[in-house]
C-alpha cells in the first residue's frame, strides 16, 4: 500500500485503515499547541494515491471530522479572522488525465475503467482509507520538494486538493512535494526537525500570521533567524525559496510588530545571511482582486499563477519542468 502513496512523510495504519502523514511524530508537542494546530496536522494535503488499474479497484474512504474551535487560553483564531474559514471541498480523481471533482464524504468508489489513477486526498480535511483490487504502482518523480509555511501553502482558499499551490509545483516541477504547511501558524523554528526522506529543494511561506498575532517584534526575529539557522543545518547545500506575505486587504494597518512591508523586510535580511536562498516579494507576485474570502487567501487562479511565478525561481536542474 505504501507504494502506492505520493507526497506523504509516512503511512499510519489504524482500525483497518490507511492515514497518509506530512508530519514527523517529533513536533506533536508543537501540533497540540493549538486545536486548528492538531486538526490541520491530520489532514493529507497534497498527498495523492497513484496506480495503473489492471482489474477492478474498490476504495473506500472515511472522512473525520474535527473541531476547530480554540481551548481556553488559546488564541481565537475565527475571532482574530472574522469568521470561520471556508475548509469546503472535493475529493479529486484523474482517469488517463481526466479530472474529476468528487464529494468528500464517506463511502466506497469503483473503478472499473481507466488505466493510470490518481487520487488528490484531501487538503483539509482527515481522511482514512482501504484500497483493494488489482493495481500496481506508479514510478515515483525524482527530487522533493519541501513546502513550509501557513495556510496559504497548506491550500486554504483552494477547494479541490488538484489545484493547491504545492501540489501544482510538484507538476511543474516534476518532483515529490512534502507539503507542510499548517493553517494558523506562526515562524516556529521548532517544527524543523529531521526527516526519513530525502529533500532536494525548500519553499517557505511565513509572516502573515505573525504580523496579524504577534506583539513581540524581537521574539518574531529571533525566530525567523532561528528558522533559518536550523533549515540550513539541516539542508546546508538545498536551494531555498522564501515567499514573503502575500498581499492582504489590511495591508495598510500597523499592528505591534509594525508596518505589513516590514514583514518581508525581517524574512528578507535573515535569508540574506545564507547562501543559494532566493526571496521572492509575495506582494508584487500578488493578484490583488482573486481572494477567496475577500482579503486574505488567493483563490485557485491567483494560485495558478503563483505556483508559475514560485516554479520559475527554483534553480535549473531542479526537478524537470513540463
Amino acid at each position: 500500500m505504501r507504494e502506492i502513496v505520493h507526497n506523504a512523510l509516512f503511512v499510519e495504519e489504524r482500525d483497518r485503515l490507511h492515514f497518509a502523514r506530512r508530519f514527523s511524530p517529533s513536533v506533536e508537542t508543537e501540533l497540540q499547541r493549538h486545536a486548528l494546530y492538531q486538526a490541520m496536522g491530520r489532514t493529507s494535503a497534497s498527498v495523492q494515491l497513484r496506480f495503473l488499474r489492471t482489474g477492478p479497484v474498490t476504495l473506500t474512504i472515511k472522512r473525520f471530522s474535527a473541531s476547530l474551535r480554540s481551548r481556553p487560553g488559546q488564541i481565537d483564531f475565527s475571532r482574530r479572522y472574522g469568521g470561520p474559514l471556508n475548509l469546503s471541498e472535493t475529493l479529486d480523481i484523474e482517469v488517463d488525465g481526466l479530472l474529476f471533482h468528487n464529494p468528500l464524504r464517506t463511502g466506497v468508489i469503483r473503478f472499473t475503467e481507466g488505466e493510470e489513477i490518481t487520487i488528490h486526498l484531501p487538503n483539509h480535511h482527515e481522511v482514512g482509507w482501504t484500497l483493494e483490487g488489482s493495481f500496481e504502482p506508479v514510478e515515483r518523480k525524482a527530487g522533493t520538494l519541501l513546502c513550509l509555511g501557513d495556510s496559504i501553502i497548506q491550500g486554504v482558499g483552494v477547494h479541490h486538493g488538484s489545484e493547491g499551490l504545492c501540489t501544482r509545483l510538484g507538476s511543474i516541477l516534476e518532483m515529490e512535494v512534502l507539503n507542510q504547511g499548517l493553517a494558523g501558524t506562526l515562524v516556529n523554528p521548532r517544527m524543523v526537525v529531521p526527516l526519513q526522506k530525502k529533500i532536494d529543494c525548500i519553499l517557505l511561506g511565513y509572516g502573515t500570521n505573525d504580523w496579524s498575532l504577534r506583539e513581540d517584534r524581537n521574539a518574531f526575529i529571533d525566530d525567523v533567524r532561528q528558522l533559518f539557522a536550523r533549515l540550513r543545518a539541516l539542508y546546508p547545500l538545498q536551494p531555498i525559496v522564501l515567499v514573503t506575505p502575500l498581499y492582504r486587504a489590511d495591508h495598510d494597518r500597523i499592528r505591534p510588530l509594525g508596518s505589513f512591508e516590514e514583514i518581508g523586510s525581517i524574512l528578507g535580511e535573515a535569508a540574506s545571511r545564507f547562501e543559494n536562498v532566493t526571496v521572492l516579494d509575495g506582494v508584487s507576485l500578488s493578484l490583488r482582486d482573486r481572494f477567496d474570502d475577500g482579503f486574505l487567501h488567493p483563490n485557485a487562479h491567483f494560485i495558478a499563477h503563483l505556483a508559475r511565478q514560485v516554479a520559475d525561481r527554483f534553480p535549473s536542474g531542479t526537478g524537470s519542468r513540463s
